[in-house]
């Protein structure tokens, strides 16, 4: 996903994590960068676009937080993006406090903001069905 699209601030950060495969086989993993949308997960060529998957993070408390993530795109070697789904604010509330930890952790604590937009966010176009409109849209993206 391009960065201008992108609908959540993300951190680099190396979290481990652990991933199921969908034989339940527990498969350690480390997540490279999170934000409260999804993450890039550690390279797995077992894992293609458009599977789902159940990730476990650990949490400051110690206990650990169940998610659902599915593969958007793979970087041959280098990295999975991973968007979670069905997530509630209270989870992404868990994850911004995965993220503060870590951080601080790291010696960069801050305030942050997790559910801020980030500067280049550019919110997707509408789904256009008129045919006759989006041909329209076309034009005027070719003219302006």
């Amino acid at each position: 996903m391009s960065i201008e699209h992108r609908q959540f601030i993300r951190f680099s950060l190396d979290l481990p994590a652990t991933r199921f495969t969908r034989y339940g086989e527990a498969v350690p993993t480390i997540l490279h960068q999170i934000s409260i949308g999804g993450c890039l997960a550690e390279w797995d060529e077992n894992l293609l676009v458009g599977e789902e998957f159940r990730l476990l993070i650990q949490l400051p408390t110690q206990n650990f937080l169940p998610l659902t993530g599915k593969v958007l795109y793979r970087f041959t070697d280098n990295g999975i993006g991973v968007k979670f789904l069905n997530i509630t604010q209270f989870e992404q509330e868990l994850i911004s406090q995965i993220i503060a930890q870590n951080l601080e952790e790291q010696g960069l604590p801050m305030q942050i903001d997790v559910f801020g937009l980030p500067p280049t966010y550019k919110p997707p176009k509408p789904q256009i069905t008129d045919i006759r409109k989006q041909n329209d849209d076309i034009l005027e993206d070719i003219l302006n």
